[in-house]
């Protein structure tokens, strides 16, 4: 009896893990909306005006990057830049902040970074991750890497999905994160280790307000999976 049992459990599994594998590469891009090499190219010509601008306030940058987001993609799909909507993230023993301009069940889009630097594990995600540095710089290294990743403003960092890497962010360090997939199964990363360590319950229920409005706007009322 405990061997049929085990043998159910383990086809239901590879069953599931079947479907969301074809579904992850036939069914949920239809439901994207942003385009990755799209997203770079706003972030590029949003730096491309700060150039001749070395004394500039990151924060004006990082607006700036919000509406030519909105001016591309529309409103109703990038949220405000709200300075109460800026929220810490601790996951894979890195502490950053992070600002929320879209959430569904199949894409997110933030604002992520560090204004006293971090460090960490990326995380093994069921979905592309595309990291576009708009100040400072992350680094990134595969586990037999003996040099690392440097990735400057305007340069996109793709972690595939199932991949892992160590990274880092120096201080004053931030980037527009664009993931794509199956969105729900990142989020346990991002939120144990308020119970391992951090016990900041506060900012898990503001991520968890913030996260279920957004998906439940784009789900309801932007028809967006």
């Amino acid at each position: 009896m405990k061997l049929a049992s085990l043998i159910w459990v383990s086809a239901l599994l590879f069953g599931v893990k079947y479907v969301m594998d074809w579904a992850y590469t036939a069914w949920l891009p239809q439901h994207y909306i942003f385009n990755p090499q799209t997203v770079n190219e706003i972030c590029n010509g949003v730096l491309a005006q700060y150039k001749e601008k070395p004394d500039y306030e990151v924060e004006s940058l990082l607006t700036d990057v919000r509406d030519a987001l909105a001016e591309h993609y529309g409103d109703k799909y990038i949220n405000e830049y709200l300075n109460e909507n800026w929220v810490f993230n601790n996951a894979g023993g890195a502490m950053g902040q992070m600002l929320i301009l879209h959430a569904s069940v199949s894409e997110y889009l933030i604002l992520f970074g560090t204004a006293v630097g971090t460090e960490g594990h990326s995380g093994v995600h069921y979905a592309d991750d595309y990291f576009t540095i708009l100040h400072g710089e992350e680094t990134a290294a595969l586990p037999y890497a003996l040099k690392p990743e440097v990735y400057t403003p305007g340069m996109t960092h793709h972690l595939q999905s199932g991949v892992a890497k160590q990274y880092s962010m120096p201080s004053g360090s931030f980037a527009l994160e664009l993931a794509q997939g199956w969105i729900p199964c990142m989020l346990p990363f991002g939120f144990l280790d308020t119970f391992s360590s951090t016990l900041d319950l506060y900012t898990l229920y503001r991520t968890v307000v913030l996260t279920a409005k957004d998906m439940g706007k784009n789900l309801l009322i932007n028809k967006k999976f």
